[in-house]
Protein backbone atom coordinates (compact mmCIF):
# COMPACT_ATOMS: atom_id res chain seq x y z
CA UNK A 1 0.00 0.00 0.00
CA UNK A 2 2.88 2.34 0.76
CA UNK A 3 4.27 1.80 -2.76
CA UNK A 4 0.84 2.41 -4.24
CA UNK A 5 0.48 5.73 -2.36
CA UNK A 6 3.97 6.68 -3.49
CA UNK A 7 2.96 6.07 -7.12
CA UNK A 8 -0.14 8.21 -6.58
CA UNK A 9 1.95 11.10 -5.27
CA UNK A 10 4.28 10.78 -8.25
CA UNK A 11 1.34 10.91 -10.64
CA UNK A 12 -0.04 14.05 -8.98
CA UNK A 13 3.35 15.74 -9.33
CA UNK A 14 3.57 14.70 -12.98
CA UNK A 15 0.17 16.10 -13.88
CA UNK A 16 0.79 19.32 -11.97
CA UNK A 17 4.13 19.78 -13.66
CA UNK A 18 2.85 19.21 -17.16
CA UNK A 19 -0.08 21.59 -17.26
CA UNK A 20 2.22 24.27 -18.66
CA UNK A 21 3.36 23.38 -22.16
CA UNK A 22 6.29 25.75 -22.53
CA UNK A 23 8.79 22.99 -21.64
CA UNK A 24 8.31 20.61 -24.59
CA UNK A 25 10.08 17.48 -23.45
CA UNK A 26 13.06 18.64 -21.41
CA UNK A 27 13.72 16.41 -18.40
CA UNK A 28 16.18 16.39 -15.52
CA UNK A 29 17.52 12.99 -16.48
CA UNK A 30 20.57 11.66 -18.21
CA UNK A 31 20.24 8.09 -19.40
CA UNK A 32 22.43 6.72 -22.15
CA UNK A 33 22.35 3.58 -24.28
CA UNK A 34 23.80 0.77 -22.18
CA UNK A 35 22.42 2.08 -18.88
CA UNK A 36 20.37 -0.18 -16.64
CA UNK A 37 17.69 1.48 -14.50
CA UNK A 38 16.40 -0.28 -11.38
CA UNK A 39 14.59 0.73 -8.21
CA UNK A 40 17.97 1.65 -6.71
CA UNK A 41 18.82 4.32 -9.30
CA UNK A 42 15.48 5.32 -10.79
CA UNK A 43 16.24 8.96 -9.96
CA UNK A 44 18.73 8.76 -12.85
CA UNK A 45 15.71 8.57 -15.17
CA UNK A 46 13.64 11.21 -13.40
CA UNK A 47 11.08 12.68 -15.76
CA UNK A 48 11.39 9.81 -18.24
CA UNK A 49 9.24 7.38 -16.25
CA UNK A 50 5.46 7.28 -16.15
CA UNK A 51 3.90 6.73 -12.68
CA UNK A 52 3.00 3.14 -13.56
CA UNK A 53 6.53 2.37 -14.77
CA UNK A 54 7.90 3.78 -11.51
CA UNK A 55 5.61 1.36 -9.70
CA UNK A 56 6.90 -1.54 -11.79
CA UNK A 57 10.49 -0.49 -11.09
CA UNK A 58 9.75 -0.53 -7.36
CA UNK A 59 8.59 -4.14 -7.74
CA UNK A 60 11.86 -5.21 -9.37
CA UNK A 61 11.52 -4.31 -13.04
CA UNK A 62 14.88 -3.59 -14.74
CA UNK A 63 15.13 -1.22 -17.71
CA UNK A 64 17.88 -1.74 -20.26
CA UNK A 65 18.35 1.46 -22.27
CA UNK A 66 19.17 1.27 -25.98
CA UNK A 67 19.59 3.97 -28.61
CA UNK A 68 16.57 5.83 -29.95
CA UNK A 69 15.68 5.01 -33.55
CA UNK A 70 13.13 7.05 -35.47
CA UNK A 71 10.01 5.27 -36.70
CA UNK A 72 8.84 6.43 -40.12
CA UNK A 73 5.28 6.49 -41.34
CA UNK A 74 4.51 3.69 -43.82
CA UNK A 75 5.04 4.88 -47.41
CA UNK A 76 1.42 4.72 -48.60
CA UNK A 77 0.14 6.20 -45.34
CA UNK A 78 2.61 9.08 -45.58
CA UNK A 79 1.57 9.81 -49.17
CA UNK A 80 -2.11 9.79 -48.15
CA UNK A 81 -1.32 12.17 -45.28
CA UNK A 82 0.29 14.65 -47.65
CA UNK A 83 -2.63 14.38 -50.07
CA UNK A 84 -5.64 14.51 -47.73
CA UNK A 85 -4.76 15.95 -44.31
CA UNK A 86 -5.25 19.58 -45.37
CA UNK A 87 -8.99 19.04 -45.81
CA UNK A 88 -9.71 17.36 -42.46
CA UNK A 89 -11.74 19.40 -39.95
CA UNK A 90 -13.07 18.96 -36.42
CA UNK A 91 -16.32 20.07 -34.87
CA UNK A 92 -16.08 22.90 -32.34
CA UNK A 93 -16.10 20.44 -29.44
CA UNK A 94 -13.58 18.10 -31.10
CA UNK A 95 -15.93 15.15 -30.99
CA UNK A 96 -16.57 14.73 -34.70
CA UNK A 97 -14.13 14.59 -37.63
CA UNK A 98 -15.08 15.67 -41.15
CA UNK A 99 -13.62 15.17 -44.67
CA UNK A 100 -11.26 12.39 -43.62
CA UNK A 101 -10.14 10.07 -46.44
CA UNK A 102 -6.88 8.35 -45.46
CA UNK A 103 -3.52 8.84 -43.76
CA UNK A 104 -2.90 10.84 -40.60
CA UNK A 105 -5.74 13.30 -40.02
CA UNK A 106 -3.67 15.97 -38.21
CA UNK A 107 0.08 15.73 -38.91
CA UNK A 108 0.88 19.20 -37.52
CA UNK A 109 -0.42 19.81 -34.02
CA UNK A 110 0.01 23.10 -32.19
CA UNK A 111 0.28 22.37 -28.44
CA UNK A 112 -1.52 25.65 -27.73
CA UNK A 113 -4.53 24.66 -29.84
CA UNK A 114 -7.53 24.04 -27.51
CA UNK A 115 -8.36 21.02 -29.69
CA UNK A 116 -4.84 19.59 -29.60
CA UNK A 117 -5.88 16.74 -27.30
CA UNK A 118 -8.80 15.79 -29.55
CA UNK A 119 -6.61 15.92 -32.67
CA UNK A 120 -4.05 13.62 -31.06
CA UNK A 121 -6.76 11.10 -30.20
CA UNK A 122 -8.24 11.23 -33.71
CA UNK A 123 -4.74 10.47 -34.99
CA UNK A 124 -4.69 7.56 -32.57
CA UNK A 125 -8.06 6.39 -33.90
CA UNK A 126 -6.77 6.30 -37.52
CA UNK A 127 -3.20 5.41 -36.57
CA UNK A 128 -0.75 3.90 -39.04
CA UNK A 129 -0.41 0.84 -36.83
CA UNK A 130 -3.45 -0.79 -38.43
CA UNK A 131 -4.26 0.77 -41.81
CA UNK A 132 -6.44 -1.90 -43.47
CA UNK A 133 -6.37 -4.81 -41.06
CA UNK A 134 -4.35 -6.65 -38.45
CA UNK A 135 -4.53 -9.95 -36.62
CA UNK A 136 -2.79 -12.38 -34.32
CA UNK A 137 -3.44 -15.14 -31.83
CA UNK A 138 -2.84 -14.34 -28.17
CA UNK A 139 -2.33 -16.24 -24.94
CA UNK A 140 -3.27 -14.48 -21.71
CA UNK A 141 -2.21 -15.34 -18.16
CA UNK A 142 -3.65 -14.03 -14.91
CA UNK A 143 -0.85 -13.67 -12.36
CA UNK A 144 -1.30 -12.45 -8.78
CA UNK A 145 1.06 -10.62 -6.43
CA UNK A 146 2.55 -13.95 -5.27
CA UNK A 147 3.50 -14.80 -8.83
CA UNK A 148 0.91 -17.56 -8.96
CA UNK A 149 -0.71 -18.41 -12.26
CA UNK A 150 -4.45 -18.22 -11.67
CA UNK A 151 -5.74 -18.92 -15.16
CA UNK A 152 -4.69 -19.13 -18.81
CA UNK A 153 -6.70 -18.02 -21.83
CA UNK A 154 -5.93 -18.78 -25.45
CA UNK A 155 -7.63 -17.03 -28.37
CA UNK A 156 -7.56 -17.77 -32.08
CA UNK A 157 -7.99 -14.11 -32.99
CA UNK A 158 -7.30 -10.60 -31.91
CA UNK A 159 -8.17 -8.90 -35.17
CA UNK A 160 -9.36 -5.56 -36.48
CA UNK A 161 -10.51 -4.43 -39.92
CA UNK A 162 -10.64 -0.74 -40.81
CA UNK A 163 -13.56 0.40 -42.98
CA UNK A 164 -12.10 3.91 -43.49
CA UNK A 165 -8.65 5.10 -44.53
CA UNK A 166 -7.85 1.86 -46.37
CA UNK A 167 -4.76 1.87 -48.60
CA UNK A 168 -3.66 -1.71 -49.30
CA UNK A 169 -6.65 -3.97 -50.05
CA UNK A 170 -9.87 -3.47 -51.97
CA UNK A 171 -12.24 -1.82 -51.49
CA UNK A 172 -10.38 1.39 -50.64
CA UNK A 173 -10.34 3.93 -49.14
CA UNK A 174 -13.80 3.08 -47.71
CA UNK A 175 -15.95 -0.03 -47.38
CA UNK A 176 -19.53 1.21 -47.91
CA UNK A 177 -22.00 0.52 -45.12
CA UNK A 178 -25.15 2.08 -43.77
CA UNK A 179 -24.59 3.47 -41.20
CA UNK A 180 -20.92 4.19 -41.98
CA UNK A 181 -18.41 2.06 -40.01
CA UNK A 182 -14.94 3.10 -38.85
CA UNK A 183 -13.76 -0.37 -37.87
CA UNK A 184 -14.81 -3.79 -36.68
CA UNK A 185 -12.85 -6.09 -34.41
CA UNK A 186 -13.12 -9.49 -32.78
CA UNK A 187 -11.40 -11.01 -29.78
CA UNK A 188 -11.85 -14.77 -29.69
CA UNK A 189 -13.04 -17.41 -29.96
CA UNK A 190 -11.20 -18.77 -26.94
CA UNK A 191 -9.82 -22.30 -27.19
CA UNK A 192 -8.86 -22.41 -23.49
CA UNK A 193 -9.99 -22.57 -20.70
CA UNK A 194 -12.50 -25.30 -21.37
CA UNK A 195 -15.38 -23.65 -19.50
CA UNK A 196 -15.07 -20.56 -21.75
CA UNK A 197 -14.21 -22.38 -24.98
CA UNK A 198 -15.84 -20.50 -27.83
CA UNK A 199 -16.32 -17.21 -25.96
CA UNK A 200 -15.83 -14.24 -28.26
CA UNK A 201 -16.36 -10.47 -28.48
CA UNK A 202 -17.35 -8.50 -31.58
CA UNK A 203 -17.44 -4.70 -31.95
CA UNK A 204 -18.75 -2.32 -34.62
CA UNK A 205 -17.40 1.23 -34.30
CA UNK A 206 -19.58 3.68 -36.27
CA UNK A 207 -18.41 6.92 -37.88
CA UNK A 208 -21.30 9.08 -36.76
CA UNK A 209 -20.56 10.76 -33.46
CA UNK A 210 -23.95 9.97 -31.99
CA UNK A 211 -24.04 6.28 -32.94
CA UNK A 212 -22.84 4.12 -30.03
CA UNK A 213 -20.72 1.04 -30.59
CA UNK A 214 -22.47 -2.23 -31.21
CA UNK A 215 -20.63 -4.75 -29.04
CA UNK A 216 -21.60 -8.40 -28.68
CA UNK A 217 -20.34 -11.21 -26.48
CA UNK A 218 -20.94 -14.85 -27.35
CA UNK A 219 -21.44 -16.86 -24.15
CA UNK A 220 -20.76 -20.57 -24.72
CA UNK A 221 -22.47 -21.71 -21.51
CA UNK A 222 -25.72 -20.10 -22.73
CA UNK A 223 -25.10 -20.60 -26.47
CA UNK A 224 -26.36 -17.07 -26.85
CA UNK A 225 -25.09 -13.66 -27.92
CA UNK A 226 -25.41 -10.83 -25.40
CA UNK A 227 -25.19 -7.16 -26.35
CA UNK A 228 -22.86 -5.02 -24.24
CA UNK A 229 -23.82 -1.45 -23.32
CA UNK A 230 -21.45 1.47 -23.88
CA UNK A 231 -20.81 1.85 -20.13
CA UNK A 232 -20.26 -1.90 -19.67
CA UNK A 233 -17.38 -1.78 -22.14
CA UNK A 234 -15.33 -0.44 -19.21
CA UNK A 235 -16.06 -3.54 -17.09
CA UNK A 236 -13.46 -6.30 -16.87
CA UNK A 237 -14.49 -9.30 -18.97
CA UNK A 238 -13.91 -13.06 -18.81
CA UNK A 239 -12.46 -12.68 -15.31
CA UNK A 240 -9.40 -10.72 -16.51
CA UNK A 241 -8.20 -7.23 -15.54
CA UNK A 242 -8.96 -6.06 -19.08
CA UNK A 243 -11.96 -4.15 -20.42
CA UNK A 244 -13.00 -3.69 -24.03
CA UNK A 245 -12.42 0.09 -23.96
CA UNK A 246 -8.78 -0.38 -22.91
CA UNK A 247 -7.76 -2.90 -25.58
CA UNK A 248 -4.72 -1.79 -27.61
CA UNK A 249 -4.36 1.06 -25.07
CA UNK A 250 -7.53 2.96 -25.95
CA UNK A 251 -10.49 1.49 -27.81
CA UNK A 252 -13.32 3.68 -26.58
CA UNK A 253 -15.24 5.98 -28.91
CA UNK A 254 -13.45 9.32 -29.27
CA UNK A 255 -16.76 11.18 -29.52
CA UNK A 256 -17.69 10.22 -25.95
CA UNK A 257 -14.64 11.82 -24.36
CA UNK A 258 -13.16 15.23 -23.64
CA UNK A 259 -9.39 15.35 -24.15
CA UNK A 260 -6.78 17.78 -22.88
CA UNK A 261 -3.12 17.89 -23.84
CA UNK A 262 -1.01 17.98 -20.68
CA UNK A 263 2.48 17.88 -22.19
CA UNK A 264 4.77 16.74 -24.96
CA UNK A 265 7.86 15.05 -23.59
CA UNK A 266 10.14 12.02 -23.69
CA UNK A 267 9.58 8.81 -21.78
CA UNK A 268 11.31 5.45 -21.71
CA UNK A 269 9.30 2.76 -23.51
CA UNK A 270 9.93 -0.55 -25.32
CA UNK A 271 9.20 -0.19 -29.04
CA UNK A 272 11.95 -2.47 -30.38
CA UNK A 273 11.80 -5.06 -27.63
CA UNK A 274 13.85 -7.67 -29.47
CA UNK A 275 11.42 -10.42 -28.42
CA UNK A 276 8.81 -12.39 -30.34
CA UNK A 277 7.08 -15.72 -29.66
CA UNK A 278 9.24 -16.57 -26.65
CA UNK A 279 8.94 -16.74 -22.88
CA UNK A 280 12.43 -15.26 -22.48
CA UNK A 281 11.03 -11.76 -22.00
CA UNK A 282 9.53 -12.51 -18.56
CA UNK A 283 11.62 -12.20 -15.40
CA UNK A 284 10.38 -15.49 -13.95
CA UNK A 285 7.79 -18.17 -14.69
CA UNK A 286 4.42 -17.69 -12.96
CA UNK A 287 5.00 -20.59 -10.57
CA UNK A 288 4.39 -18.79 -7.28
CA UNK A 289 8.07 -18.81 -6.34
CA UNK A 290 9.20 -15.38 -7.53
CA UNK A 291 6.41 -13.02 -6.52
CA UNK A 292 5.62 -10.23 -8.93
CA UNK A 293 8.64 -11.11 -11.06
CA UNK A 294 6.20 -13.63 -12.52
CA UNK A 295 4.57 -10.83 -14.48
CA UNK A 296 7.48 -8.42 -14.96
CA UNK A 297 9.27 -8.25 -18.34
CA UNK A 298 13.04 -8.30 -17.75
CA UNK A 299 14.70 -9.08 -21.04
CA UNK A 300 13.85 -6.39 -23.56
CA UNK A 301 15.09 -3.10 -24.98
CA UNK A 302 13.86 0.36 -23.94
CA UNK A 303 14.54 3.71 -25.57
CA UNK A 304 13.60 7.36 -25.18
CA UNK A 305 10.37 7.98 -27.04
CA UNK A 306 8.71 11.33 -27.91
CA UNK A 307 5.11 11.21 -26.64
CA UNK A 308 2.08 13.32 -26.03
CA UNK A 309 0.60 13.21 -22.53
CA UNK A 310 -3.18 13.38 -22.89
CA UNK A 311 -5.89 13.39 -20.25
CA UNK A 312 -9.22 11.86 -21.23
CA UNK A 313 -12.46 12.42 -19.31
CA UNK A 314 -15.53 10.29 -20.13
CA UNK A 315 -18.48 12.54 -20.90
CA UNK A 316 -20.92 10.30 -22.77
CA UNK A 317 -21.38 7.58 -20.16
CA UNK A 318 -23.17 6.79 -16.95
CA UNK A 319 -21.76 4.28 -14.45
CA UNK A 320 -18.43 4.20 -16.27
CA UNK A 321 -15.66 2.36 -14.40
CA UNK A 322 -12.94 5.01 -14.80
CA UNK A 323 -12.97 8.66 -13.81
CA UNK A 324 -10.21 9.50 -16.30
CA UNK A 325 -7.32 8.19 -18.37
CA UNK A 326 -3.80 9.55 -18.74
CA UNK A 327 -2.41 8.32 -22.05
CA UNK A 328 1.01 8.36 -23.73
CA UNK A 329 0.55 8.04 -27.52
CA UNK A 330 3.81 7.97 -29.43
CA UNK A 331 4.41 11.05 -31.60
CA UNK A 332 5.83 8.96 -34.46
CA UNK A 333 3.47 5.99 -34.76
CA UNK A 334 0.47 7.20 -32.70
CA UNK A 335 -0.22 4.02 -30.78
CA UNK A 336 -0.22 3.90 -26.97
CA UNK A 337 2.99 3.13 -25.18
CA UNK A 338 1.10 3.28 -21.88
CA UNK A 339 -2.43 4.13 -20.85
CA UNK A 340 -3.21 4.72 -17.17
CA UNK A 341 -6.73 4.44 -15.75
CA UNK A 342 -8.03 6.11 -12.56
CA UNK A 343 -10.82 5.01 -10.24
CA UNK A 344 -13.83 7.07 -9.15
CA UNK A 345 -11.76 8.59 -6.34
CA UNK A 346 -9.16 9.85 -8.81
CA UNK A 347 -6.51 7.32 -7.76
CA UNK A 348 -4.33 5.38 -10.18
CA UNK A 349 -5.94 1.99 -10.67
CA UNK A 350 -4.85 0.18 -13.83
CA UNK A 351 -2.39 0.45 -16.68
CA UNK A 352 -2.37 -0.94 -20.21
CA UNK A 353 1.18 -1.51 -21.44
CA UNK A 354 2.08 -2.30 -25.06
CA UNK A 355 5.46 -3.91 -25.66
CA UNK A 356 6.21 -3.29 -29.34
CA UNK A 357 8.81 -4.83 -31.62
CA UNK A 358 8.95 -2.77 -34.82
CA UNK A 359 10.29 -4.79 -37.74
CA UNK A 360 9.68 -5.80 -41.32
CA UNK A 361 10.03 -9.41 -40.23
CA UNK A 362 10.21 -10.36 -36.54
CA UNK A 363 12.34 -13.46 -37.15
CA UNK A 364 14.02 -15.40 -39.94
CA UNK A 365 11.48 -17.55 -41.72
CA UNK A 366 8.47 -15.39 -40.83
CA UNK A 367 5.69 -16.36 -41.20
CA UNK A 368 5.81 -19.97 -40.06
CA UNK A 369 2.17 -20.62 -41.08
CA UNK A 370 0.95 -18.07 -43.65
CA UNK A 371 -2.73 -17.24 -43.49
CA UNK A 372 -4.88 -17.82 -46.60
CA UNK A 373 -4.39 -14.91 -48.97
CA UNK A 374 -1.46 -13.45 -47.03
CA UNK A 375 1.44 -12.04 -49.07
CA UNK A 376 3.72 -10.69 -46.30
CA UNK A 377 5.69 -8.40 -48.63
CA UNK A 378 6.38 -5.78 -45.98
CA UNK A 379 8.42 -2.89 -47.32
CA UNK A 380 7.72 -0.88 -44.16
CA UNK A 381 8.34 -1.68 -40.52
CA UNK A 382 5.20 -2.64 -38.59
CA UNK A 383 4.53 -2.69 -34.84
CA UNK A 384 4.50 -6.37 -34.03
CA UNK A 385 3.30 -6.38 -30.43
CA UNK A 386 4.31 -9.77 -29.04
CA UNK A 387 3.83 -8.95 -25.36
CA UNK A 388 2.05 -6.62 -22.99
CA UNK A 389 -0.28 -6.47 -20.05
CA UNK A 390 -3.12 -4.81 -18.24
CA UNK A 391 -2.17 -4.54 -14.59
CA UNK A 392 -4.22 -3.61 -11.54
CA UNK A 393 -1.77 -1.56 -9.50
CA UNK A 394 -4.02 -1.31 -6.45
CA UNK A 395 -4.01 -5.08 -5.86
CA UNK A 396 -0.77 -5.94 -7.72
CA UNK A 397 -2.46 -8.24 -10.23
CA UNK A 398 -1.66 -8.68 -13.92
CA UNK A 399 -3.33 -9.89 -17.08
CA UNK A 400 -0.27 -10.40 -19.25
CA UNK A 401 -0.16 -11.71 -22.77
CA UNK A 402 2.02 -13.27 -25.43
CA UNK A 403 1.08 -12.88 -29.10
CA UNK A 404 1.85 -15.37 -30.50
CA UNK A 405 2.30 -17.99 -27.78
CA UNK A 406 5.72 -18.47 -26.23
CA UNK A 407 4.78 -21.97 -25.10
CA UNK A 408 4.55 -23.56 -28.55
CA UNK A 409 6.70 -23.82 -31.65
CA UNK A 410 6.00 -21.48 -34.59
CA UNK A 411 4.63 -24.39 -36.62
CA UNK A 412 2.00 -24.89 -33.89
CA UNK A 413 0.77 -21.30 -33.75
CA UNK A 414 -2.89 -20.86 -34.67
CA UNK A 415 -2.26 -17.40 -36.13
CA UNK A 416 0.54 -14.88 -35.81
CA UNK A 417 0.82 -11.16 -36.53
CA UNK A 418 -0.11 -9.95 -39.99
CA UNK A 419 -0.77 -6.45 -41.35
CA UNK A 420 -2.93 -5.25 -44.26
CA UNK A 421 -3.33 -8.64 -45.86
CA UNK A 422 -6.03 -9.63 -48.41
CA UNK A 423 -7.32 -12.56 -46.38
CA UNK A 424 -10.80 -14.03 -45.76
CA UNK A 425 -10.09 -13.57 -42.04
CA UNK A 426 -10.59 -9.83 -42.56
CA UNK A 427 -13.58 -9.32 -44.86
CA UNK A 428 -17.02 -7.90 -44.19
CA UNK A 429 -18.54 -11.37 -43.94
CA UNK A 430 -16.07 -12.30 -41.20
CA UNK A 431 -17.47 -9.57 -38.93
CA UNK A 432 -21.05 -10.54 -38.22
CA UNK A 433 -23.06 -12.12 -35.43
CA UNK A 434 -23.52 -15.26 -37.51
CA UNK A 435 -19.77 -15.56 -38.05
CA UNK A 436 -19.23 -14.90 -34.35
CA UNK A 437 -21.42 -17.87 -33.48
CA UNK A 438 -20.06 -20.11 -36.23
CA UNK A 439 -16.41 -19.45 -35.36
CA UNK A 440 -17.13 -20.10 -31.68
CA UNK A 441 -18.89 -23.39 -32.33
CA UNK A 442 -16.42 -24.50 -34.99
Amino acid sequence: MQLYRWAQTTCAILVAGTLGLADTGKVNADVQPGDTITKDNMSKAEGLLTPSVQWFLAQGLPITVTAYKKIELPKLYKEATEKYSGQVKLSADGREMFNYVAGLPFPNIDPNDPLAGAKIMWNQEQKPTYVDNVGTEWVVELVNSKGELERTYGSQFARRMMWTGRLYTDPKPVIPHNPPVRYTEQFGPLFIPNDLKGASALTFRYLNAGDPDDTYLYLPELRRVRRVSVANRSDAFWGTDTDLDSLWGFASKVSYWTFRLLAEKEILAPVRSGQYGTRDIWCAPPDGKSGMRGFLPCKMNWEKRPVWVVEGLPTGFSQYAYSKRIMYPDKEFWNMNFSEMFDSGGELWKVWWNIFNFAKKPYAGYPAKPIPGGKYNYEDEWPFTPNGMMADIQVAHSTKWDAPSGYTKPTEWVNEWYFNEPTPLNTTSAYSINYLIQSARG
